[in-house]
């Protein structure tokens, strides 16, 4: 495998711009749009997202076994990416865009548009975050890479942080607050389609095209090959909790530091804008931490400063009015919300090896789109919830206080919904049995098994959930 020189490192994360910013976008301001300004209640904004992932639960593992049986000489991976990065653009821009159509048309156009939106999301990232695991089988490298494509997402998130503000400013000038929504996520469709074909002219030439690949999977191979997988289901579960936690506290903070904490949409913007900005930052110790210790370390570390952050912040700092607080506590916990991403999809190619073991094959695709699979249905389920507790509380989107009991609602899904999907995040992550060493030893055991080589099994049935010998 050829390195990768840093300014070709630097354009192949890119599309992680596209991806990652499009969802967290989708995740943290999708149910204020539908609510606030499409007017749809919370109950039906949470549904959108939960047929969405339905349809993910198919296309997902299809497009993940899609790109693993294409013709290597011809490219598995990045012909995806060329071909449907205009086609994302324009969706993610019909997904915050509203027409004049009755509600019940109104509903049917935002179902249609989040599956369009979820299929091309999947037609893009499944198959650009599977190149990954051919690029290079550096442990280290691997998790470089995995940064480099973070840091350009929270460049996205970063930017797309001011959504309140730029809407705030161009409603007067495009004649209305849908307009104006319309017109940010026209750019930011344009600058996803710009990043993905960076990204795909960058990953030229890096795609492994001396591999052998099977033509179809069984049900039951599709199955077994993730689950049996033991570093691949701790990191999945521990994902799943993760992104939970992710949804709940993203999809709710727009509400919470609105009604909570009495803030205005510009001090809203300035909180998350200034939270991603100093997430840039944070994926250097990220990455030092993966490197110097092990990537189940730099995981725990990051979410247990988030969960940290997530108890002491409301009980003693955050109150009403106040905006340095709610900047203190995003910017020391947005850790946890880099790590999500940075860490878990640097560890899933680890787990590629440990597969190899077995199957003799590469399947990143499978594995990846599992992975992506998890992540939609996690945060479908987190929107969803959020969404009833919204309706639940009796929040009113018309009325500038909200009672009583809809700021203790809003306040409790924050704190110990976010809480308790992190503990249980750090408690599955730290019996990860994948360390960095047992990794290098995976890794010496292909060498030899590629070289025709005879490896035993039992050797790492730390690793992998093994067949019973027939007697």
């Amino acid at each position: 495998m050829k390195r990768m020189s840093p300014a070709r490192a630097i354009a192949y994360g890119l599309p992680g711009l596209a991806t990652l910013f499009t969802f967290t976008m989708f995740t943290t301001y999708g149910l204020y749009f539908f609510t606030n300004v499409v007017g749809l209640s919370g109950s039906f904004a949470g549904l959108i997202m939960t047929i969405g992932t339905l349809w993910d639960a198919v296309t997902d593992p299809l497009v993940g076994i899609l790109s693993d049986n294409r013709d290597p000489k011809k490219g598995r991976r990045r012909p995806f990416l060329l071909t449907c990065a205009v086609p994302f653009g324009v969706v993610t821009w019909l997904l915050f865009t509203t027409w004049d159509f009755v509600e019940s048309r109104q509903k049917i156009y935002f179902i249609v548009v989040a599956l369009l939106f979820y299929t091309f999301q999947t037609l893009i990232d499944v198959p650009y975050t599977s190149l990954s695991g051919e690029v290079t089988d550096d442990y280290d490298l691997r998790s470089k890479l995995a940064t480099i494509r973070t840091f350009w997402a929270i460049i996205g998130v970063a930017i797309g942080g001011g959504i309140m503000t730029y809407t705030a400013f161009l409603e007067p000038v495009v004649g209305g607050m849908r307009q104006a929504w319309s017109v940010c996520f026209a750019l930011f469709g344009f600058i996803c389609t710009i990043s993905i074909l960076i990204g795909y002219k960058a990953s030229e030439g890096y795609e492994n095209q001396n591999i052998s690949v099977k033509k179809s999977y069984s049900v039951k191979e599709m199955i077994e090959g993730p689950f049996r997988n033991k570093p691949f289901l701790h990191l999945t579960i521990a994902f799943i909790f993760a992104i939970l936690a992710q949804a709940i506290f993203l999809g709710v903070l727009v509400y919470y530091l609105t009604y909570n904490l009495n803030l205005n949409d510009t001090q809203v913007s300035l909180v998350n804008i200034i939270m991603w900005i100093v997430a840039l930052f944070w994926v250097f110790p990220i990455d030092h931490w993966s490197t110097k210790y092990s990537k189940v370390t730099s995981w725990i570390i990051s979410m247990g400063i988030w969960l940290l952050c997530m108890i002491i912040f409301p009980l003693f700092f955050l109150k009403p009015g106040s905006t340095m607080a709610p900047i203190i506590m995003t910017s020391i916990l947005v850790v946890g919300l880099n790590a999500l991403y940075q860490v878990i999809y640097s560890m899933i190619s680890d787990c590629v090896e440990v597969d190899e073991l077995v199957s003799g094959e590469r399947r990143e695709g499978l594995f990846y789109s599992m992975a992506t699979v998890s992540q939609k249905i996690a945060a479908a389920i987190g929107v969803s919830i959020l969404g009833m507790v919204i309706d639940y509380v009796g929040y009113d989107p018309l009325a500038s206080v909200q009672s009583i009991s809809t700021l203790e609602g809003f306040q409790n899904i924050f704190v110990i919904g976010t809480s308790v999907c992190l503990l249980l995040s750090i408690i599955t992550m730290a019996t990860n049995p994948l360390t960095k060493k047992r990794y290098s030893e995976v890794l010496q055991a292909l060498q030899l098994k590629r070289t025709g080589q005879n490896i035993s099994l039992d050797e790492f049935k730390d690793l992998l959930f093994l067949k019973k010998r027939s007697m």
